[in-house]
């Protein structure tokens, strides 16, 4: 386990600076993992654009989104991973990835456990997943 994964271990398992939820980051790779399989048999939006949700919570979603094959400049990834607040109505936070190698995806695990992290204080905050027919 690289000293980042340890870091983010520790959080996403909580102590007395964290909120009380435990998602290993195991859990939250997975998450990620399978909505990059499933976003594949999307259909595509109008622009060529796809989208699915990573999970959500009812103070927070992720979604993945692939841009469109054609709008991509050189060096712009074409995958990116975005934090929505419910509430707010806004975008939290995001990152872009080109093919979730291993220091893309431990960014895209930080991005959510720093997500969960700056949620209001619930007990026990438990994400819904989508739930697909395999």
């Amino acid at each position: 386990m690289t000293p980042r994964q340890a870091t983010a271990q520790r959080a996403a398992c909580g102590d007395e600076n964290t909120p009380p939820f435990a998602f290993s980051i195991e859990e939250i790779e997975q998450w990620i993992l399978r909505a990059y399989i499933r976003l594949e048999f999307q259909p595509s939006g109008a622009d060529g654009s796809r989208s699915i949700v990573v999970m959500r919570s009812r103070e927070l979603e992720v979604r993945l989104s692939e841009l469109p094959p054609g709008s991509i400049a050189s060096g712009i990834p074409p995958f990116w991973l975005e934090a929505f607040s419910v509430a707010g109505h806004e975008s939290i936070d995001s990152c872009g990835c080109f093919e979730f190698d291993e220091s893309e995806m431990a960014l895209a695990v930080n991005l959510v456990l720093d997500a969960l992290k700056a949620l209001p204080l619930r007990p026990r905050v438990q994400p819904e997943l989508p739930v697909h027919p395999m």
